[in-house]
């Protein structure tokens, strides 16, 4: 990517925030754009700022995550949202992927692993680690009923929904499809509504749930 990913740390956490800032300002490739100690100072730092990814705490006091996260979707709907979880808060996580985040992180991942999520949200894919998505998989099979009339995927976009499985964006898709960055947004919105979901996290979730694609 030519331009360095700006990056907005929103979380109640002061020493949490630190470690963050401080691992974030030591790579090339990252711009940190500000943070912030709850939602409300979050969407003041976003009427300031240009920010491309907001790494996002869930539990804060004034406005929690989830509002917060609805509302940069309705005002900012091309930032990324990249929530920042811990074990024990996966409705509220689920709440957050119907909202629409790009990815989740548990709060304890390896820095790398922090970096490697930022890119990928970034550049329009979805990000989510094997606890993550193992918590996030159950409980939508709990409460979400396998589709009876789901109309079929043709083979392109079962290969186009294998690749979102895999965390990439449409760019990448295309260069490895070897076709153009359009024609796979076509069939992302193709995907989208045959599978009856709004976002690409929502048809990746679904697509590892029904065994539709592998993941690697």
């Amino acid at each position: 990517m030519g331009e360095n990913i700006r990056v907005l740390i929103v979380d109640d956490h002061p020493l949490f925030r630190q470690g963050v800032r401080l691992y974030l300002e030591n790579q090339e490739q990252l711009t940190l754009a500000g943070e912030a100690g709850h939602g409300e100072e979050a969407l003041e730092k976003l009427e300031e700022n240009k920010v491309d990814v907001v790494l996002l705490d869930l539990q804060m006091p004034r406005m929690d995550g989830l509002e917060t996260l609805q509302k940069i979707r309705a005002d900012w709907p091309e930032v990324k949202v990249l929530v920042l979880t811990s074990f024990g808060s996966w409705d509220r996580v689920y709440d957050a992927l119907q909202r629409g985040a790009s990815g989740y992180i548990m709060k304890d991942a390896p820095p790398r692993e922090l970096l490697a999520a930022i890119k990928t949200v970034s550049a329009g894919g979805v990000c989510f680690g094997n606890e993550v998505a193992r918590e996030l998989l159950a409980r939508v099979d709990r409460e979400k009923p396998s589709p009876e009339n789901v109309e079929p995927l043709t083979p392109r976009e079962k290969e186009v929904l294998s690749l979102m499985v895999r965390g990439l964006a449409n760019r990448e898709i295309s260069e490895e499809l070897v076709v153009s960055e359009k024609t796979i947004k076509t069939h992302v919105a193709n995907i989208l509504h045959k599978l009856g979901v709004k976002s690409r996290t929502q048809a990746a979730l679904l697509a590892m749930r029904e065994g539709m694609v592998g993941r690697d």
